[in-house]
């Protein structure tokens, strides 16, 4: 697979498909699904090699996924910081300690494993937006 082409290339519309696409969890460029193993428990932690659908490969080079890794860590943080204000507000005039904070342990536990695939090709559609590849090849 070549990789070729800059940001510039690509039309607005066309950017704001790929970035939708990553969200939802589909292949940013043909916006197929089943991209995820889904046999295991954890299935949706594993994501496949190449994408059914267009053969996009999603580790381009080594250590790819630590953009992922970013990704994710973005996404928690914000919903973290949702739950705090959201908690605050809802437990005012007198907010308690454990109002507060249980709510926002409670997703600092689970967003990272939910969001997982989102971050993975939400991630993966950033680096085809800037490094679009080569399919024909």
């Amino acid at each position: 697979m070549v990789i070729t082409g800059t940001v510039g290339l690509v039309r607005r519309f066309e950017r704001t498909r790929v970035l939708v696409r990553g969200f939802l969890a589909a292949c940013p460029v043909c916006g197929g699904r089943g991209l995820f193993y889904r046999p295991s428990r954890f299935g949706w932690l594993h994501i496949r090699t190449a994408c059914p659908g267009c053969g996009l490969i999603f580790e381009r080079t080594h250590g790819h996924w630590i953009g992922a890794v970013a990704v994710n860590t973005v996404l928690t943080t914000s919903a973290i910081f949702a739950a705090l204000v959201a908690s605050f507000v809802a437990a005012w005039p007198d907010p308690t300690v454990a109002e507060v904070l249980v709510p926002s342990m409670t997703i600092s536990l689970v967003a990272p494993l939910v969001l997982a695939p989102t971050s993975r090709t939400l991630w993966t559609a950033m680096v085809v937006l800037v490094l679009p590849p080569d399919l024909s090849t």
